[in-house]
């Protein structure tokens, strides 16, 4: 078995220049807008005197949303963590400030607990010193805007953007790029969804907040933040002292070290925020080449249970079904001495079943953590002929050429499927199979998408079958065989399509 990096030409890295991904372009300020809209309609058009009434309601549901972060009616925001452990995260806002960061940090290093600092990225410039301290002792940051304007989710999304952008340029100086923002105040906005999406980044909420007027009022922090506290729990506070402190941390210190200690007390453990919430908060600056891929964060912190989840969650009968069809087909179609490409690979539930079929397997997938799973998974086996490549499969350069391209319910994600089909032809020998399974588009597979969306904050796509086939004509393939599948009995034709195609010509 071998791992390999990917390697990219610069006309790769051009053409991968954009998201892979479609960003979710519903949220639930869409979904009961459009539910506002329809019933106003619908009663309307009976005469009702109540017919503005949904109206109103959604208006001023909107009103009140930005005030409820936890509710991530504007966009996906992470406000509580795995409830399954016993760990809860502290993380910080306004730093760093030179009269709290550093007792902070010896007190966190006395406890052996771990933080998430949310950054002002003037400050973080101001005191790169601090900033460097954090990540010395262990400890993750954030974004949290260049300025802290309090008002900057009624600000253009121009000036959103920009805020977002000029303190990752700050914080990339200290080699890490962020991929949490938490926003000023917490309050967020319909604008906020996008920018953050083109950015690769995650809203990270929280679950209890000190009411604490910025350290104005730290007496009794500790019982407001741990009242109600459990697994899972994000906890907010914030740095600097008011200009009554008089420089004197101490009184706002032992809060902090009271409510670690009320943690301890209930079998809590301070934990990194990425270990809560099960996804990375920060990576490399040299990684993801200009800009995270939320596919890859979601992936990563959900690979050591995702399997579990495929086998027991509302999708595993349709994950049967998508095995099962593989099984019964992909005998006929490989040969012992073929190398196979496959996109997408995962945790490997596929990958093992095209090793004991063909010769050699190359298994890229974008995220780490799931390459992780499927690495240890061929080890335990004994495989030799499976090759692990973490990456963009946009960006491919491997060497050789491959008998057959195979991707099981992973083409969803690429918002030009088209590109990618053709530039995965040029991998594959004249005559080559590409295999894949594919969502069929159906309104029964929609409450999916949907569902889908607001989990990931990415849009999966579906597709007909005469949009398939002029597409894999486009891209250079033959078409042997479209079939649908998968819970044919209880939703009519199936949700997935199983797509036989040979690669057309020669290169």
């Amino acid at each position: 078995m071998e791992r390999i990096p990917l390697k990219a030409t610069k006309e790769d890295s051009a053409a991968a220049a954009g998201p892979s991904f479609m960003a979710c372009p519903l949220s639930l300020f869409h979904l009961t807008g459009l539910a506002a809209i329809l019933t106003a309609g619908v009663l309307l058009a009976f005469g009702s005197a109540w017919a503005p009434a949904p109206l109103a309601l959604f208006a001023l549901a909107c009103l009140a949303a930005p005030f409820l972060p936890g509710l991530g009616f504007f966009l996906p925001v992470i406000a509580r963590g795995d409830r399954t452990r016993p760990l809860a995260a502290l993380t910080f806002d306004d730093g760093p400030d030179p009269a709290t960061t550093p007792p902070l940090l010896d007190l966190l290093d006395r406890r052996k607990a771990r933080a998430a600092f949310f950054l002002v990225g003037e400050k973080a410039k101001r005191h790169p010193g601090l900033v460097r301290a954090i990540l010395d002792r262990g400890h993750e940051i954030g974004n949290h805007s260049y300025r802290h304007d309090n008002f900057l989710m009624l600000r253009g999304r121009t000036r959103l953007r920009s805020e977002i952008r000029r303190a990752q340029d700050v914080l990339l100086a200290f080699g890490v790029r962020p991929l949490a923002f938490r926003p000023p105040v917490g309050i967020t906005n319909p604008r906020l969804r996008r920018v953050l999406g083109r950015e690769g980044m995650i809203c990270v909420g929280f679950r209890k907040r000190p009411a604490d007027f910025g350290n104005r009022r730290t007496s009794g922090l500790r019982d407001r933040l741990t009242r109600g506290l459990s697994s899972g729990g994000i906890l907010l506070l914030h740095e600097g002292l008011p200009d009554s402190a008089l420089g004197d941390a101490g009184p706002w210190l032992a809060e902090v070290d009271a409510v670690l200690k009320a943690m301890a007390d209930r079998g809590l453990r301070a934990a990194p925020l990425s270990e809560v919430i099960r996804r990375p908060v920060m990576m490399p600056a040299g990684a993801g080449g200009g800009g995270a891929d939320p596919v890859r964060a979601f992936y990563d912190g959900l690979a050591g249970r995702y399997d579990g989840e495929q086998d027991a969650g509302g999708a595993s009968s349709l994950r049967r079904d998508e095995i099962e069809a593989a099984r019964v087909r992909l005998p006929g179609l490989l040969e012992a001495s073929d190398s196979v490409l496959e996109i997408g690979a995962g945790t490997g539930r596929f990958t093992l079943m095209l090793a004991g079929l063909a010769g050699a397997v190359t298994a890229v997938d974008v995220s780490e953590g799931m390459l992780a799973v499927l690495e240890a998974k061929a080890r335990a086996a004994g495989l030799t002929g499976v090759r692990i490549i973490p990456g963009d499969a946009r960006r491919l350069e491997l060497g050789g050429m491959f008998d057959a391209a195979c991707a099981f319910s992973s083409l969803e994600y690429f918002r030009d499927l088209p590109g990618l089909l053709a530039r995965i032809g040029t991998r594959i020998k004249p005559g080559g199979l590409l295999y894949f399974t594919l969502a069929r588009r159906s309104p029964f597979r929609l409450p999916g998408q949907i569902g889908n969306a607001v989990r990931q904050g990415v849009w999966l796509r579906a597709y007909g079958r005469s949009s398939l086939v002029r597409m894999l004509g486009r891209s250079g393939y033959r078409v042997q065989e479209i079939r649908s599948f998968g819970m044919r009995g209880i939703l009519g034709r199936g949700l997935l399509w199983e797509v036989v195609a040979l690669r057309d010509g020669a290169d």
